[in-house]
């Protein structure tokens, strides 16, 4: 007998504490009904039942609705750093001359670079499909460049995908 425990609710009459239902806390003592629950905020997710805190979604992930039991990953193309993140608005695209094919990701290191002989001017790319080999006439001598430059007076270059040009 008491009262009922954090995480739990207890109706009139119970004979057990009943946990609080995922995606929910109860961080007080004496909850009488489910109603009492408290639903997590956008940015907090709770998996299990009968907890009486809200976890904090990490970085490379948000949760945009109440009373979620999980954070979606943030989307391919970009990355997410904050941590807690109530919307996908925090996305930020990977730059020009880079590509991200994985969901999740918390950082621009996950930004991957378009190979030296290639460019790609699209923010945001999902994967390497975007980075085009440079035509004959222009080239890329690094990689994660967002244009291919082109040869100067004097040279050529009659290959595509180069990474210098001929004299």
């Amino acid at each position: 007998s008491g009262q009922c425990i954090r995480g739990h609710f207890c109706e009139e009459g119970t004979v057990d504490p009943e946990p609080c239902p995922i995606g929910s806390r109860m961080p007080a003592r004496g909850a009488p009904s489910n109603e009492s629950c408290i639903p997590c905020a956008p940015g907090q997710y709770q998996p299990l039942t009968g907890q009486s805190d809200c976890l904090t979604c990490p970085a490379g992930s948000f949760s945009p609705d109440i009373g979620l039991a999980a954070c979606d990953p943030c989307p391919r193309g970009g990355y997410c750093e904050d941590a807690g993140a109530a919307t996908r608005m925090v996305w930020e695209p990977c730059p020009a001359g880079s590509f991200n094919p994985t969901t999740g990701s918390d950082s621009s290191a996950a930004c991957e670079s378009c190979p030296a002989g290639t460019a790609s001017a699209t923010q945001g790319a999902k994967n390497s499909d975007k980075c085009a080999p440079c035509r004959p006439g222009t080239v890329a001598a690094t990689a994660g460049l967002s244009e291919c430059a082109s040869c100067g007076g004097g040279t050529y270059q009659n290959d595509t995908g180069a990474t210098g040009c001929r004299a």
